[in-house]
């Protein structure tokens, strides 16, 4: 039977996952009808034209920096409810990938949240040096397509642990797990953004910006739904035998 901490926690769960769509949501509506930034400035632009470019959006880039923020925020609780259903196929073993798909999670929303907290820098003040928003400029789009590894890790965490699954429910399907660590791949060529000033590998190249955010477009309505049906099935476990391995893997982190 399901107890009243036990549907408070579900539906916590059930939030948590509906967050991470709306990071999805919000991500995308700050950054490119708000924002303008879609298709990324050249990293061959100058400073005074990069503010021939925004000066006139500046109230809108300001504003649709705030949704980037709160929508970045929201890969948190994503990503605690993640730990969760990784800490499920994890039962009776030690929550390493419980550990470390969290703490990368973690990680990911900061850096998530940094490159908007740079721009905020960047636009504060229209009469700003040129030279000091193209710096801003370059750290923020070079932060932005270099996040992978936190990233990657977080997915390589899910794929290890769906595929080694000791629970006796499948929480994650097998596709997905592979699925994970095809769209991690892909995501790597960003890092090569601070080396080219052109071409596939700029940080506005075909390889280095949009493989990376084309795959991640796939990925992420695919993983909500996934991970939905997760913690459903997480309900189902609850009621119909004992508690999974959320509750001791937690135990074993906290002691």
């Amino acid at each position: 039977m399901m107890t009243a901490s036990r549907i408070v926690h579900e539906r916590f769960q059930l939030i948590s996952c509906w967050c991470g769509l709306g990071f999805f949501v919000l991500f995308f509506f700050g950054l490119l009808p708000m924002m303008g930034f879609f298709p990324p400035p050249s990293p061959m632009m100058s400073g005074e034209e990069l503010l021939a470019k925004y000066t006139e959006n500046i109230l809108l880039i300001k504003v649709g920096i705030i949704v980037c923020i709160i929508g970045s925020s929201l890969l948190i609780p994503w990503s605690v409810m993640i730990a969760f259903q990784v800490s499920r196929m994890e039962a009776g073993r030690l929550p390493f990938m419980t550990v470390l798909s969290l703490s990368a999670g973690m990680i990911n929303a900061l850096l998530f949240i940094l490159p908007f907290i740079f721009w905020s820098g960047a636009f504060y003040r229209a009469d700003r040096d040129p030279e000091l928003i193209r710096l801003l400029n370059d750290v923020t789009w070079l932060e932005f397509v270099m996040i992978v590894p936190p990233y990657a890790l977080q997915m390589f965490a899910i794929a290890y642990a769906g595929l080694t699954s000791t629970a006796k429910r499948e929480v994650i399907p097998r596709w997905f797990c592979y699925f994970n660590i095809w769209v991690a791949l892909l995501t790597f060529p960003g890092m090569l953004a601070i080396i080219f000033f052109e071409g596939p590998f700029a940080w506005n190249g075909i390889l280095a910006f949009y493989l990376p955010v084309s795959v991640f477009i796939l990925y992420f309505p695919c993983s909500f739904w996934v991970f939905y049906r997760a913690v459903k099935t997480h309900k189902l476990d609850v009621e119909n035998s004992n508690p999974s391995g959320v509750e001791n893997t937690l135990r074993t982190v906290l002691s």
